[in-house]
């Protein structure tokens, strides 16, 4: 079993990383902006405009691809996809392939996602597969896009009702994140997004994790907290520097989404929304019991923890029994051998990957969601 630790109250688990802040940039090109129109005309500078195409939802279409509006994207290569997860799929993927194929996109043609999660998963997917790969460039939308799945090059989609089931690594070209699109949020979007940070949190520990567990919600997606998102985003930046096809330390990140990605899986197959940032809270309070019942996590902190998520999330009753909820979990891509492989946490920036738990643990640990201390 692995062990990763915060030495450093600047750093992110793993302890002294040796590559610099600009090998990481290099390596993952994430770029915090407040001009996204003039940024974006300089990175299209060097396309002809018939190689240029579009991926939005039926949402960002509407309120965000007018903000990034660019002379050089033309209409007709535009392409729009419901919003909501059970549009995560492959059908997505092969409506996004017929409009590349029928309008001529070449290996040499730029696919820009401009949206949430899904946006840049499932336009990141189609990039990579696409004539053996053709570049793309993410523009994400959401918090949730902004500080987890626009960084990392994970890209897929949902597959036979599970979360994630097909997809590949392949890093885009280049993410542009402007705080100004949180403005057109509803307040459970921004929550959704904040989980994530949350978690980054509790990887790192430190005083990231305390300004996260003190921030006002009236701040988020404010001016003032994109420095705490850009933090966020930088302990990701690091993980997938250093583990970039997750054999080791880049498991860390999968804190709190072994339930949370059951969860979601049965939302799913109910045909009810349920955002991500909710699953990931909830697996969060069971995988920090886990921890407790596991690796020796303080209790009393457990305790403080889980009071803070309540009280930001609402309480979640599984609407699918335990039994169900650990099946879905048996598909889990971490699972190397029988049984359930859990990221767990001795402590705040203390990391244990590999943790197989019983049947009977995990179940327990899915009883106390619906409770409150």
């Amino acid at each position: 079993m692995k062990n990763y630790r915060k030495t450093d109250g600047n750093l992110p688990i793993g302890g002294q990383l040796a590559l610099s802040l600009s090998k990481i940039q290099a390596m993952n090109p994430v770029v915090f902006t407040s001009d996204i129109v003039g940024d974006l005309s300089r990175e299209l500078e060097s396309y002809a405009p018939e190689r240029i195409f579009v991926l939005t939802d039926e949402n960002t279409r509407k309120y965000c691809l007018p903000v990034v509006r660019n002379d050089k994207i033309g209409e007709e290569r535009i392409m729009t996809i419901p919003a909501g997860e059970t549009h995560k799929s492959l059908r997505s993927v092969e409506m996004i392939w017929e409009i590349l194929s029928a309008r001529q996109a070449r290996r040499n043609s730029l696919l820009i996602n401009i949206g949430g999660g899904l946006v840049t998963d499932v336009g990141g997917f189609a990039a990579s597969c696409f004539k053996r790969g053709i570049k793309c460039i993410n523009i994400p939308t959401t918090l949730l896009a902004q500080v987890d799945a626009s960084v990392g090059g994970k890209t897929g989609i949902n597959f036979n009702g599970f979360k994630n089931e097909i997809g590949i690594f392949s890093a885009p070209e280049k993410v542009m994140i402007d705080v100004t699109f949180l403005k057109t949020l509803p307040p459970r979007q921004i929550l959704s997004g904040f989980a994530e940070m949350l978690k980054h949190g509790l990887l790192c520990g430190g005083e990231h994790l305390k300004k996260l567990l003190g921030v006002d919600r009236d701040v988020i997606s404010t001016a003032g907290f994109s420095a705490l998102l850009k933090e966020s985003v930088e302990v990701k930046e690091r993980v997938v520097t250093e583990d970039p096809k997750e054999k080791g330390m880049r498991k860390s990140l999968n804190f709190g989404h072994t339930v949370g990605h059951a969860l979601e899986s049965a939302a799913i197959e109910e045909g009810t929304e349920f955002y991500h940032g909710d699953a990931v809270a909830h697996g969060m309070i069971a995988e920090l019991y886990l921890s407790v019942l596991k690796k020796g996590f303080d209790r009393c902190l457990y305790h403080e923890i889980r009071t803070f998520i309540q009280a930001l999330y609402p309480v979640y009753t599984p609407s699918a029994s335990p039994e169900k909820l650990y099946g879905w979990m048996l598909h889990d891509k971490k699972n190397e051998k029988e049984g359930v492989n859990f990221t767990l946490l001795e402590a705040p920036g203390k990391v244990s990957i590999d943790n197989y738990c019983s049947r009977r643990e995990v179940t327990e640990a899915l009883e106390i969601l619906s409770k409150r201390d």
